[in-house]
């Protein structure tokens, strides 16, 4: 057979995956292997020998019998997943995925017809829990004797980063030179592929601080681990359970059993305090999301600092740290009070001889008395 008419193959598409982002390329595999089980479980077969039967079905039979099989097929694996308890967000997610693994196999779908013929799940939105101080605390003492974790809870709460941008970050992508230390996230460590600055509190900077001279340029800052990205992940969401049971925080969301506060929960808690002291578009614009006015993009680096350092008394999570923030902070306030002060009496100096000269003037000109000045 000629290479240019060779059937495609799973394996094909799965090797095509290598240069996609690591969490891409990782949901995309999933979804072909969580395909893979269903036709074997099911069919006894594998993804491609069923493609081949469809596409065999559609010549011989034509496009009615070939619809109403592949739609029934579709829906059966729709139906496996929820037996198998998987969720309505990831059903979804994962269909839009293998459509597309589909597509590349000869298999196409059309969007009416899913609209029309497929049957999923609905999704069950249950109120997202809000991560309390007094929790955020527990969690970075729970970790004393890992400091880079430690600081890692502490820069993800108190700058928005999502818990893999701030796994990527290595000593390189740090900026000591303001008033807090600055990170620039690179665009390939992001979810949008768009780089950004943000920055950490001044507690944080005490945590980076205590191993940072340790550290060469292309160290990790915020984990240990010199495995991959996935393996890094992995250890700091056990380490992250495991607290959680110690500490007690272990409430789970009922829809999926997820655990109520996860890495997740630290962004989440920067974007409200963010959204309260400042508005929706500084909060979008410092986590990386989409959707923000571009007026923003417009704020430079020492802009953006002085609105962190206004937000940073709400976020951190110490009592220690927020009254020496706000102590300096009453401070400057007093100091720019006194040199207001002075510089109206300056002013007022200033005027007093202006006014003297004047009358000076007018009295040399004859035009006022000689002893108004002793008036």
């Amino acid at each position: 057979m000629s290479t240019l008419t060779r059937k495609k193959t799973t394996k094909d598409y799965e090797e095509k995956l290598g240069d996609l982002a690591t969490n891409t390329r990782e949901n995309i595999q999933a979804t072909i292997n969580n395909f893979k089980k269903f036709v074997q479980e099911k069919h006894q077969s594998i993804p491609d020998l069923i493609c081949n039967e469809l596409i065999d079905i559609k010549i011989a039979y034509g496009d009615e019998k070939y619809e109403d099989t592949l739609y029934n097929f579709l829906q059966e694996w729709i139906d496996w997943n929820v037996s198998e308890k998987t969720g309505a967000y990831t059903i979804k997610t994962r269909f839009s995925i293998l459509r597309t693994f589909l597509y590349y196999l000869g298999v196409k779908t059309n969007p009416q017809d899913i609209k029309q013929l497929l049957k999923f799940p609905r999704k069950i939105t249950e109120e997202k829990y809000p991560l309390k101080k007094q929790e955020l605390r527990n969690l970075v003492l729970a970790q004393v004797r890992y400091p880079k974790r430690q600081a890692l809870y502490l820069a993800c709460s108190s700058s928005g980063m999502r818990s893999g941008e701030a796994l990527h970050i290595k000593k390189n992508d740090l900026d000591f030179s303001l008033e807090r230390i600055m990170i620039r996230i690179k665009p390939e460590y992001t979810k949008t592929k768009t780089a950004r600055t943000t920055f950490v509190s001044k507690e944080c900077e005490e945590k980076i601080m205590i191993y940072i001279q340790k550290l060469s340029d292309d160290d990790y800052v915020f984990t240990n681990s010199k495995s991959d990205f996935k393996n890094r992940g992995r250890t700091e969401q056990m380490a992250m359970a495991n607290a959680l049971e110690r500490l007690g925080y272990n409430e789970k969301y009922s829809s999926n059993g997820f655990y109520k506060i996860t890495s997740h929960s630290f962004r989440a808690y920067f974007f409200t305090l963010a959204t309260r002291k400042h508005d929706e578009n500084y909060a979008h614009k410092m986590t990386g999301h989409g959707g923000y006015l571009m007026q923003y993009d417009r704020i430079d680096d020492k802009e953006k600092l002085s609105m962190y350092l206004e937000l940073e008394p709400d976020l951190v999570v110490f009592d220690q740290t927020k009254n020496e923030l706000e102590i300096k902070k009453l401070k400057k306030g007093n100091m720019q009070v006194n040199q207001l002060e002075d510089e109206i009496q300056k002013l007022k100096e200033t005027i007093s001889e202006q006014d003297k000269r004047i009358l000076q003037r007018l009295i040399e000109k004859g035009n006022i008395p000689k002893n108004i000045m002793k008036i």
